[in-house]
């Protein structure tokens, strides 16, 4: 599912930037009951790995990223749970 099919169920859905495209896995519903975007966030570590980005500056810039990415519409990111619990 893309950006595109999603804005269409949802026009009021909010995406990351276009940069985390390919992390998009699906849509499922928020609190509200709203169809919101799915990312993997496994994918979305890899996407900021790619762009060198420090270890000292990741943990910041992670946090950032999951706080501003909250309230109506917003997607939700998606822990894989084998990839949670090897950390």
């Amino acid at each position: 599912m893309n950006r595109q099919a999603i804005s269409t169920i949802n026009p009021e859905a909010i995406f990351l930037d276009d940069a985390f495209d390919q992390a998009i896995l699906g849509v499922a519903n928020d609190a509200d009951g709203d169809l919101v975007a799915v990312y993997s966030q496994k994918e979305c570590i890899s996407i900021l790995n790619v762009d060198g980005i420090q270890d000292e500056d990741f943990d910041f810039l992670w946090a950032t990223f999951i706080e501003t990415s909250r309230g109506k519409g917003a997607p939700i990111i998606f822990t894989e749970l084998w990839d949670f619990c090897e950390h």
